[in-house]
C-alpha cells in the first residue's frame, strides 16, 4: 500500500487546517508518526496550544491510522476519546504517533501520544473507532480547499 505519496492536500478539512503531515507509517505494527503545524488559532490564554485541538490532533491521527491501516477500505467515527494531559504544549510543532492496538470487524482500539519539538510527551489518549465501508470523499476537495 502506497502512503509515502500522502500530502497534506489529501487529508480532510479539519486535518489539513491543523497542519497534519504523513511522517511514517508501518504497515506490520499498524503504527503511524505524523507532525502537526498548529496555527495561531490554537493558542489559549496561557500562550500554549489549547487541550481542545490537541485531542483533535490525536483523533486525526488515530483515525488517519486506522483509515491507511486497515487498507483504506474504512471510514470511521470515534465512539469514545480518552485523554491525559501530562503538561502544556507550548506552540510550535507537535509529533503524533498512533498506533491500533486491536482491530474488530466492526470497532477498532486505538493509542496516540503527543509530543513536543523537544521529544517531551504532553499527551496521550485511547479510543474506539466504529467501523463503516469507505464510500469515497464525504465532501468537495476544491470547495474545501478554497473555502
Amino acid at each position: 500500500m502506497e502512503v509515502s505519496a500522502f500530502t497534506r492536500d489529501m487529508a480532510p478539512p479539519s486535518a489539513r487546517w491543523m497542519g497534519m503531515d504523513l511522517i511514517e507509517h508501518d504497515a506490520e505494527r499498524l503504527f503511524t508518526r505524523v507532525s502537526f503545524q498548529p496555527n495561531n488559532d490554537m493558542i489559549n490564554f496561557g500562550g500554549v496550544i489549547q487541550g481542545g485541538f490537541l485531542g483533535a490532533m490525536m483523533d486525526d491521527a488515530m483515525g488517519f491510522n486506522t483509515f491507511i491501516s486497515l487498507g483504506m477500505k474504512f471510514s470511521m467515527a470515534t465512539i469514545d476519546l480518552h485523554t491525559q494531559f501530562l503538561k502544556a504544549a507550548p506552540f510550535g510543532p507537535i509529533t503524533c504517533e498512533a498506533l491500533i492496538t486491536k482491530a474488530g470487524k466492526t470497532i477498532v482500539f486505538a493509542e496516540a501520544k503527543l509530543f513536543t519539538a523537544e521529544d517531551e510527551l504532553v499527551a496521550r489518549a485511547t479510543s474506539s473507532l466504529k467501523l463503516r465501508p469507505f464510500a469515497g470523499l464525504q465532501y468537495d476537495m476544491k470547495e474545501a480547499k478554497d473555502g
